[in-house]
């Protein structure tokens, strides 16, 4: 087994660096490639349920959320599944027994997101019908 010095494992890294560097004549661009990126998990990302109300039944259940469908804040923010207020989600409406009118159970339902998930501590939503 043959182990690699500290010398040489430092050059590489000063030979990838100065790669890098070929093309860079911002300081702070390079710098910024060199970090490391680290991401916080929002709040709005942990949520699994959501209490959502059916506008005919007048009533609400608490269904488990399948996913984020559209944010209106931005494209990413969809991609990052980010919930805040306005934002159509997906959820499992299959143990209120809706039915088509073929018959089939019907899985998921489009809700919008009524409140502010990050200050309430909770997702409430709409059910879009």
């Amino acid at each position: 087994m043959s182990t690699m010095s500290s010398r040489s494992i430092h050059l590489q890294f000063k030979m990838v660096y100065l790669l890098v560097r070929e093309g860079q004549k911002d300081a702070k661009a390079l710098s910024s490639a060199i970090k490391q990126k680290r991401y916080v998990r929002l709040m709005a990302l942990r949520y699994k349920n959501a209490n959502v109300t059916h506008r005919n039944l007048k009533a609400t259940f608490w269904l488990q959320v399948l996913g984020v469908r559209k944010n209106p804040q931005s494209l990413m923010y969809t991609q990052l599944r980010v919930s805040i207020k306005g934002t159509v989600i997906d959820v499992n409406v299959s143990e209120l027994r809706m039915d088509t009118t073929g018959g089939n159970v019907v899985f998921g339902k489009y809700t919008q997101i009524t409140n502010n998930p990050e200050n309430d501590g909770c997702i409430n939503a709409v059910l879009l019908v």
